[in-house]
């Protein structure tokens, strides 16, 4: 073994990483992504699950202020086959969704001429949006028909946010699936 003569040789020797520190490290980026994918898992289904119910809540407004401003009634309806050029509202079962789910799709509609003002396509695989409702109609006063309705989302049964609609036509929003 000989001893480097300058600083310049000591550097030159030491390029690279050894084994042992290349192993370490693996075990320890593991051990890291072991411990943060689980709690990565619920951040993303949950953004997802917001995003989504963000998108009936949108639907909701929009029906609720065109009823106000065209002075007639506007109904949000579940339709499975929103996409479609010949949607309607259908309360049917559609592939692996029941009637009561939402999350087949919905129409915004204005009640007498049945123009379509928004359209919502089926929402994730994953996401039921269950209501007892297929049907929520808005008034030329912002009110909503009926009694007291909720809609309540989850990523396959867990997670749950619950979209409250008043029959005075406000909407709120609950963080889990108690009533409203």
């Amino acid at each position: 073994m000989s001893i480097p003569r300058s600083p310049e040789q000591a550097l030159a020797r030491q390029d690279g990483i050894t084994l042992m520190e290349a192993l370490v490290t693996l075990a320890l980026m593991g051990i890291l992504l072991g411990l943060a994918l689980p709690s990565m898992r619920a951040f993303v289904i949950q953004n997802r699950l917001a995003a989504e119910t963000r998108l009936l809540i949108a639907a909701l407004t929009l029906a609720r202020n065109e009823a106000v401003k065209r002075g007639r009634p506007v109904l949000l309806c579940r339709s499975s086959n929103a996409d479609a050029a010949d949607a309607r509202c259908s309360g049917a079962v559609s592939g692996d969704r029941d009637g009561a789910d939402w999350g087949a799709g919905w129409l915004v509609l204005a009640a007498d001429d049945r123009q379509v003002l928004q359209r919502q396509g089926a929402l994730d695989a994953n996401t039921q949006a269950r209501a007892s409702r297929s049907t929520i109609t808005y008034h030329a006063g912002g009110d909503a028909s009926g009694n007291f309705t909720n809609v309540v989302f989850g990523h396959n049964n867990e997670f749950a946010r619950t979209v409250c609609i008043a029959a005075s036509g406000r909407i709120s929003l609950k963080h889990d699936s108690s009533e409203c």
